[in-house]
């Protein structure tokens, strides 16, 4: 007969409770299609390879909506701020969470098009990204780093190709306009900006966008590859704590467990947390 499991046999009574609920920082990705698409082996996606960077030091949490324009987002917020630790999570001296806010493809769709459902007129889609970055930079107890990126360019002849009708619903000179404003509001808001618009289409110009989208909207892998690089340079660069070298691992590596008293080791590095 097998035996039974109790929970005195694994965990020491002198543990602190509260240690235990400790958890790592976490990078909240709130966005639309191309964040929800971050996680793809196929494009090797951005978010993926955020993750590969930051194994074991940093959770990263994607809350992509497929469709999804700013107007909608508000009404998610609520429920993607609960994947921010709570007080008891944080770890003495710990790097704050960050959340980052990508939205704008699918605003910047023409009004008249097929697309008009997601479309939000540029004075509101400002706005909507003002309310988003209020929001979760007012977040209690424990507010994180907010970060905007800026919607990536697009072709359009590529797009047009790919979607059912046969025309696109949406414009590279437009996209432009919603790129410009998330940059202006964060600017105003003195937020870090991941400008994936200047990252792509500055550094490879028009003739070259093609190879950057896998239906001409969405990121393929070399794409994927660019939104990463400049999303990680900002990480690095303006949020203190962040740098990925500079973070230590959650909890001891194993050569460092003392396998003669190894539960020891563990209680050693809880208490050192409180």
């Amino acid at each position: 007969m097998a035996a039974r499991w109790t929970p005195d046999e694994h965990f020491d009574e002198d543990f602190d409770d509260e240690s235990i609920m400790y958890r790592r920082p976490r990078f909240v990705l709130f966005g639309d299609s191309i964040t929800q698409q971050g996680f793809s082996t196929v494009h090797c996606g951005w978010v993926a390879q955020l993750s590969d960077k930051y194994q074991r030091k940093v959770d990263v949490v994607n809350r992509g909506y497929s469709g999804y324009n700013t107007k909608w987002a508000k009404e998610l917020m609520p429920q993607v701020s609960n994947e921010l630790r709570t007080k008891h999570e944080i770890e003495r001296g710990s790097a704050r969470d960050v959340v980052a806010i990508f939205f704008g493809a699918n605003d910047a769709a023409l009004a008249g098009s097929t697309g008009h459902e997601q479309h939000v007129p540029l004075h509101e889609y400002k706005e909507n990204l003002g309310v988003i970055v209020d929001y979760f930079r007012s977040h209690k107890p424990n507010p994180p780093h907010v970060v905007l990126v800026t919607p990536p360019p697009m072709d359009a002849n590529a797009w047009a190709a790919f979607c059912i009708e046969k025309e696109s619903n949406r414009t590279l000179e437009g996209v432009r306009r919603y790129a410009e404003t998330c940059a202006q509001v964060a600017r105003e808001k003195g937020v870090p900006l991941v400008n994936a618009w200047e990252g792509m289409h500055e550094r490879l110009g028009k003739d070259e966008l093609a190879s950057l989208f896998w239906d001409g909207l969405h990121l393929s892998s070399k794409g994927n590859k660019l939104l990463y690089e400049a999303f990680l340079k900002v990480v690095e660069n303006d949020l203190p704590g962040y740098r990925a070298d500079d973070l230590a691992w959650d909890r001891p590596q194993w050569r460092n467990i003392d396998y003669r008293d190894y539960k020891r080791s563990f209680r050693k590095v809880f208490q050192s947390t409180l």
